[in-house]
Parts: structure tokens; C-alpha cells; sequence
């Protein structure tokens, strides 16, 4: 498993847009990890999780489908000024979540 954090093409409307990127092999139980890493970058953005709604049990669900699938799991976690957006890729897929923010 692995972090890493990757500025995203800057535009004049989402300047303010970066991606932190989750690796989760197949091979190791996902546990907590997604949900932990979003509530990490809740709290450095200081959004409150009632924000968000339940994307946070939609991340978990589904990072565990797709790894339960026997699939590498790589999870990109982006905050903008109007939206928390996850993107999960794995099993031949890709799936996007997000909320906006209120």
C-alpha cells in the first residue's frame, strides 16, 4: 500500500485541485484504509463530515467489493471548493463518488 499526492493540471476554474491517490493491493485486507484516508483529508480541507453525507460507507463498500473481487484497488481522493469527488479504479473499472459540499 502506498500514498502519494499529485498536483492536477491547473485550469483558471479549479486551481485549487490536487489528488492524493490510495494503492491497495488485492493481496492485503482493505480494512478502515479508504475511509481513513478520507476523514484525513476532511479535516486538513476542515469540512465536517455531516458535509458529505454517506460517502464515506459508499467508499468503504466499494473499495471492498473491488478488492474482495481479487482486484488492486487505486482510489484517487480530489477536494475542490464545491465538491469532495473519489475515483476508484480496479476489477476492470472505474466508478466515481462524490458529494458536494454545502
Amino acid at each position: 500500500m502506498r500514498w502519494e499526492t499529485r498536483p492536477m493540471a491547473r485550469s483558471s476554474q479549479r486551481d485549487d485541485l490536487e489528488t492524493v491517490t490510495l494503492r491497495l493491493p488485492a493481496s492485503r485486507p482493505v480494512g478502515d484504509l479508504p475511509r481513513v484516508g478520507l476523514a484525513s483529508l476532511l479535516r486538513i480541507h476542515r469540512i465536517e463530515p455531516s458535509e458529505i453525507g454517506d460517502l464515506a460507507s459508499s467508499l468503504q463498500e466499494m473499495a471492498a467489493e473491488m478488492t474482495g473481487a481479487g482486484s488492486d484497488v487505486v482510489i484517487d481522493y480530489r477536494v475542490s471548493a464545491s465538491e469532495v469527488a473519489i475515483d476508484l479504479t480496479g476489477d476492470g473499472r472505474t466508478l466515481r463518488i462524490s458529494a458536494p459540499r454545502s
